[in-house]
């Protein structure tokens, strides 16, 4: 475990007008305990499902089954407006193409892995981590986690400035579910920046977004890097080939 940690994080000293990981998660966290006036208002704000517009679409796919000699492989998430959904997708695609058989899948919609020779486990973040139904969902699989390839990815908006600073941040949001199964080892990895549409929030939790964005100078758009997504898929497929 402290191999893979040390890995993935650099020597701590933030520079001066750096944002620390508290420092975004506090500020956020200020702006979240505002919205709690605000809850008499059909309480959306404190339930996901009604937090969310109607709109918001999660991709689930197959790709490549057809062909029974291919290694399966799973790619599950965890998503709160659908941008997370959209890069398991072109994970997915990538592993596809290089010859794996593939499903996405949301990941309270996976109930057997016992088919899969490898897995892609991703999430967006909330409060400084994984969401907790994918923490849970590593917890309670780890012993078959512990026995094939694992990689894992997350999402976040800290990443809308590629920075030093931004990728300590990111790489702190995997901590909350290595520590949660230090027996699972991932073989690699992901950090990628998501996408920030309020036509996919609540009337609350649209409120509540748009001041803790303002703050941290983040607009809206959809910063995710699909390049720089499929080349980190495009490596992983070297183990399905193992």
């Amino acid at each position: 475990m402290s191999d893979m940690i040390a890995e993935y994080r650099t020597k701590r000293g933030e520079k001066e007008g750096e944002m620390t990981r508290r420092e975004f998660i506090v500020d956020g966290s200020i702006v979240l305990g505002g919205a709690v006036g605000l809850m008499t208002m059909g309480g959306d704000f404190i339930n996901p499902q009604k937090a969310k517009a109607a709109n918001v679409v999660f991709p689930e796919s197959t790709c490549g089954n057809e062909k029974p000699a291919r290694k399966k492989a799973l790619v599950a998430y965890s998503s709160y407006c659908g941008s997370t959904g959209g890069v398991a997708e072109a994970i997915g695609q990538s592993l596809c193409d290089c010859g794996a058989g593939v499903d996405v899948r949301l990941i309270k919609n996976v109930n057997d892995l016992s088919s899969y020779e490898f897995l892609v486990i991703g999430s967006a973040v909330r409060s400084g981590s994984w969401w907790p139904e994918a923490i849970d969902f590593v917890v309670k699989n780890r012993e078959v986690l512990s026995r094939i390839p694992v990689a894992y990815f997350l999402t976040c908006l800290a990443l809308y400035r590629n920075t030093d600073a931004t990728r300590r941040i990111a790489e702190d949001y995997m901590d909350p579910v290595l520590k949660a199964a230090p027996e699972i080892k991932p073989v690699d990895m992901g950090f990628f920046s998501g996408a920030l549409d309020y036509s996919k929030l609540g009337f609350v939790y649209r409120t509540v977004m748009k001041s803790k964005m303002k703050k941290q100078s983040i607009p809206e758009g959809d910063f995710r890097d699909w390049g720089a997504i499929r080349s980190w898929a495009g490596n992983l497929s070297s183990l399905l080939r193992t």
